[in-house]
């Protein structure tokens, strides 16, 4: 009898006990996220315009494919070295960080974007009015990948 009290007691020790908060931000970090295996690092470079974003993001982006296979992204005066290290999949060292290409349409006008960390997404468009059944597929990508698309913005220009 006392073995069963000193269970219960133990068990609503337990019961009581706080779980800790987690804050899942801008995407779960559960979730699986990858590259798309149709990026192709010379169709993908060029002028890009962001028309939604989760995070801080800014109005345009351009990526620069250069000799050596390596894309720069420019950001307004911000520059940022990358390589490809798998379909999609773009690795900076300074800062560290990865960009995940999560989809790109066939004829690379529309493209869903992210930090591999959750801290930023985007859709991005070779203009700066795009389809609905492009921006819907990419805003269905994110959601995919375990991004929060209710805090989804347009992007002011």
């Amino acid at each position: 009898m006392k073995r069963a009290l000193a269970f219960v007691l133990i068990l609503a020790g337990c019961a009581a006990a706080p779980l800790p908060e987690i804050s899942i931000g801008l995407r779960n970090p559960t979730a699986p996220i990858g590259g798309t295996s149709r990026f192709d690092a010379a169709r993908f470079a060029g002028d890009w315009h962001v028309l939604r974003c989760l995070g801080n993001c800014a109005a345009q982006v351009r990526y620069d494919l250069g000799a050596s296979g390596k894309i720069l992204r420019q950001t307004g005066a911000d520059q940022t070295l990358f390589t490809v290290t798998a379909p999609g999949i773009l690795r900076s060292d300074a800062p560290k960080q990865t960009v995940v290409v999560m989809w790109v349409d066939e004829g690379f006008r529309t493209a869903a974007v992210g930090d591999a960390d959750g801290r930023w997404a985007a859709i991005l468009d070779r203009s700066a009015a795009s389809s609905p059944d492009r921006i819907k597929a990419a805003t269905q990508i994110l959601d995919f990948n375990g991004w929060d698309i209710s805090q989804l913005r347009k992007v002011n220009k």
